[in-house]
């Protein structure tokens, strides 16, 4: 595989400070202290209701300072709303203006790398690339079963619906933070009636198109989450109630139908 410049894709910032860690721990549904020992983890930013509004891979950069990657298009908006949580707590956020980019190419070795799962890896760094063709990248995410939020589903999902508790994007025994109740409630109390799939089809669809199914009268069942070309069908990931991972479809008529396959974590 070529490395691909993901930077017109993904956007990077950094947030440093003494107060750095007790602050992100008031905010996202991940343990940021498990950082200490990992070499990355996925996080989510959840709004009052317990929706996502952003999902995050996550690094420790070094002593108190901590380096997201997310999509593009949300990263000025989850900047300004973290911002207004700040206070008085001694913490920076800034942008990172570096490439990011895709690669299993091990001897690629400049900047911040995050060690992904099979191989890959990301790195921000100074280096430029002209390959930037995403759908390696998109691959990758539907393969390993990995759900980027962008503005299309932002602040429609809880993170269970979209399998962050099986990715080790949630913890449940690190305190409060934003959303929180609703996510423990369902973790404690119920069971998630829906998860998320990975799906073939064989019509073009975008992120955010809503699903339905013949078994409840057409009604929604679900939406994409992500989707890519591969060959001459369309490969994804999408949120589903579960009772009806067999009756998916785009359309009112239900010809076009997802083929749905359970994702193993």
């Amino acid at each position: 595989m070529n490395s691909i410049n993901l930077t017109n894709t993904l956007g990077a910032f950094i947030i440093r400070g003494i107060d750095s860690k007790v602050f992100l721990q008031g905010q996202l549904t991940n343990d940021i202290n498990l950082l200490d020992n990992e070499d990355y983890q996925y996080s989510a930013y959840l709004n009052n209701k317990g929706r996502m509004f952003a999902s995050f891979l996550i690094k420790k950069a070094s002593e108190n300072e901590y380096c997201f990657i997310t999509t593009l298009p949300l990263l000025d908006k989850i900047i300004t709303r973290l911002k207004m949580y700040v206070l008085r707590a001694k913490v920076e956020i800034e942008k990172l203006n570096l490439n990011i980019i895709f690669t299993n190419n091990t001897k690629h070795d400049t900047g911040i790398k995050f060690k992904l799962p099979h191989h890959h890896y990301i790195y921000l760094t100074d280096e430029n690339l002209d390959n930037s063709n995403t759908s390696m990248w998109k691959e990758f995410l539907i393969n390993n079963g990995i759900p980027l939020i962008y503005p299309e589903t932002q602040e429609q999902l809880i993170p269970q619906h979209v399998n962050f508790d099986e990715l080790k994007g949630l913890n449940f025994k690190k305190g409060c933070y934003i959303g929180q109740e609703i996510v423990a409630r369902m973790h404690y109390l119920g069971k998630s009636k829906r998860k998320m799939y990975r799906f073939l089809l064989d019509h073009e669809a975008k992120i955010g198109q809503i699903i339905l199914s013949p078994k409840l009268n057409n009604q929604e069942i679900g939406t994409i989450i992500d989707i890519t070309k591969r060959g001459k069908n369309y490969i994804g990931l999408v949120s589903l109630q579960n009772d009806c991972i067999e009756d998916a479809y785009l359309d009112l008529a239900n010809q076009e139908q997802l083929l749905t396959q359970k994702i193993e974590y």
